[in-house]
């Protein structure tokens, strides 16, 4: 036994702490931010973690807007099997949204030695979507509503547009760690406030050529607490692999309206109102769930150090997305009502570009 642990000191002695090559420094931590990167610092500071510095951030988004609840016809594609009480034969047609660019811009200090950072940041996108649908060239197959039109013939067409304006804003202060000299994460919290609007306006023609519109829209104004992380892990030749996730929790003012609209009136309708003129607003709470990963592209130079990047991200947003239906009647009679509730998510391609200085 004795004989063996001889062997292993003397194996850690030649391999277990190698010399430095001729004419080079030994490795050393660096407690200082260096005028320039030292070609002999094995590695310690990737990310300039001793240099005080702001940062820029320019992101380009490329992302498609997914909402549920947006079924705005039905078109058949096959005969009913009798002229009374039929359900719906064919396909929903679902209003859908564009894939769209947007932007987001961030500023951030870092206080080094003191590894935390202050950012802020706002994401703009505006989102757009056009659907039509139109009749079958068959006698006995129809486009069908998925709202109530009162006196209307056979549809001939139905249209359907989407726009949605979204706006994030966020302020919040992050711990940077580094676990060993290829990895940086920081932990995220802070504050988060956003202005959501969705405009939903489904058309509809019919054979006789009258028309009535739907229209229903949302929006909603909030605030409150964002958490989470983002890491940097290097891998090789400058590639590093950059992941990030965060949690967001806003309470704020809610207001969703449905108004309808006809061209073709019975007769003494009054004309002068709408068919259907709902609102609904209350205080409500949302979540925000944002991840984003991809490889990155991270150089240091003398002065600067620049960040690549090119990945995925999601964002989704719980309790916003909802349209109000209810059936129509005469003024004094009931009219149950329903609601088709979903989430909102956006998703796509994120490309950014930060240079410290």
């Amino acid at each position: 036994m004795r004989r063996v642990l001889l062997f292993l000191l003397a194996i850690t002695a030649v391999f277990g702490q190698p010399n430095p090559p001729k004419n080079k420094p030994p490795c050393k931590p660096i407690d200082h931010c260096p005028s320039e990167p030292d070609p002999y610092d094995c590695d310690l500071d990737l990310f300039r973690r001793n240099c005080q510095v702001y940062s820029s951030h320019l992101e380009f988004l490329f992302w498609k807007t997914v909402a549920n609840d947006l079924i705005y016809a039905q078109k058949m594609n096959q005969s009913a099997w009798g002229p009374d009480n039929n359900g719906i034969q064919g396909a929903y047609n679902t209003s859908c949204y564009n894939i769209e660019p947007g932007f987001r811009l961030s500023q951030s200090f870092f206080r080094a030695t003191r590894y935390w950072e202050i950012w802020w940041s706002y994401t703009r996108m505006t989102s757009r979507g056009e659907n039509t649908t139109t009749a079958s060239s068959v006698p006995t197959e129809f486009v069908t509503s998925a709202w109530e039109l009162p006196f209307m013939s056979a549809l001939s067409s139905a249209k359907s547009s989407l726009h949605l304006n979204y706006n994030v804003a966020d302020m919040f202060i992050d711990r940077l760690f580094y676990p060993n000299p290829h990895l940086r994460v920081r932990m995220i919290a802070g504050l988060t406030g956003t202005w959501l609007g969705q405009n939903w306006t489904a058309r509809y023609f019919d054979i006789s050529n009258n028309s009535a519109r739907i229209r229903n829209a949302w929006n909603y104004w909030g605030c409150g607490m964002r958490f989470g992380m983002t890491a940097d892990w290097f891998w090789t030749e400058d590639i590093y692999f950059t992941v990030k996730g965060t949690l967001a929790a806003l309470m704020g003012s809610y207001h969703n309206r449905t108004l309808q609209t006809s061209s073709v009136l019975a007769p003494g309708y009054n004309s002068t109102l709408p068919i259907r003129n709902a609102s609904y607003r209350d205080t409500r709470a949302t979540g925000n769930v944002q991840v984003m990963i991809g490889p990155s592209w991270q150089k240091n130079w003398t002065k600067t150090r620049i960040e690549l990047f090119t990945g995925y991200e999601l964002n989704v947003w719980t309790n916003l997305q909802e349209v109000y239906h209810s059936t129509l009647g005469t003024p004094s009679a009931a009219k149950p009502s329903w609601i088709n509730n979903g989430f909102l998510a956006l998703h796509g391609l994120t490309s950014r570009i930060t240079f410290d200085y």
